[in-house]
């Protein structure tokens, strides 16, 4: 099984597109924005170097867009998906410890199921608004 693990480059637009698309749509109770499935950000993430991808035998097999911001040192994670062959619950400790960043932030509608996912793992529920939850990671090398 050949894995690389990397920054997206800017050849990669379409195929990340492609991908976020065949498995993020509006019909996931944990998008509460249609930002999320925006092509137009997804390219200027990748031209902005703020998205990671696995590659599995040279197909994407795992994404995901963040943004760091520019006051605090957290980093929020907007998107990232995963293909049905490389689904487990670790993988994205694994790579959000293979990167730069200590702390991430990402947001989850308040009514998603997805919000069972963060309390089975090792994401901590730090915020509550009107629209989300708001859980954080701490990497801790």
């Amino acid at each position: 099984m050949d894995l690389l693990l990397k920054i997206a480059d800017n050849n990669e637009i379409n195929d990340i597109q492609n991908f976020f698309a065949s498995y993020l749509n509006e019909k996931n109770s944990w998008i509460f924005s249609l930002e999320y499935l925006c092509p137009y950000w997804i390219k200027w993430a990748i031209l902005r170097k703020q998205v990671i991808i696995l590659k599995k035998n040279n197909k994407i097999v795992w994404a995901l867009r963040f943004y760091p911001r520019k006051k605090e040192d957290i980093v929020s994670l907007y998107q990232f998906a995963l293909s049905e062959e490389i689904r487990w619950k670790k993988l994205i400790k694994l790579m959000l410890k293979k990167t730069w960043y200590n702390i991430f932030e990402t947001n989850c509608g308040i009514s998603s199921n997805f919000n069972n996912y963060y309390k089975k793992t090792w994401w901590k529920l730090s915020k509550i608004n009107k629209k989300c939850n708001i859980w954080k990671f701490v990497n801790i090398n």
